[in-house]
């Protein structure tokens, strides 16, 4: 299985709770709502966590959707912890829904999915030096128009 990480995790408050999985093997670590806060239907709001992390050399991660909270028509947004970032994790949060929508303290908000952080060179090359593909630039559905 490999060497085992450590998410070192700072409790920033009393209302911060450490980020859990339900399951062994899940991919995502739930989150947590470090105070009561709602979000306006069809508005945003920021949820504080009441933690920061520091992820092992090498990794980052993102935030994304709980399902639980997606299927209600609240989603998350600009999910990107850099490595090098010490701040505390607040949740941006999107209400699609046509309702405002409750968080209290202690609520599941988001999951925080490690990553390992890639580290490339960017190299410019002029028109035409990319090598050609099948795809090509075809995107947004294309693959629904290849089997009709």
């Amino acid at each position: 299985m490999g060497i085992i990480k450590e998410l070192k995790v700072l409790r920033l408050s009393e209302g911060g709770i450490l980020p859990t999985r339900a399951y062994e093997g899940d991919l995502g670590y739930d989150l947590y709502a470090s105070e009561d806060i709602t979000i306006a239907k069809e508005g945003q709001g920021l949820v504080p966590t009441s933690i920061s992390v520091e992820f092992p050399e090498g990794w980052g991660g993102f935030i994304k959707d709980r399902s639980s909270m997606a299927v209600k028509g609240v989603h998350t947004y600009a999910g990107v912890i850099d490595h090098g970032y010490r701040g505390e994790i607040k949740i941006v949060m999107r209400n699609n829904s046509t309702d405002d929508f409750a968080i209290r303290r202690g609520d599941k908000i988001a999951q925080l999915v490690p990553i390992p952080v890639s580290d490339w060179n960017i190299v410019e090359v002029d028109n035409g030096e990319l090598a050609s593909s099948d795809r090509h630039d075809k995107g947004f559905g294309s693959s629904n128009l290849k089997n009709s």
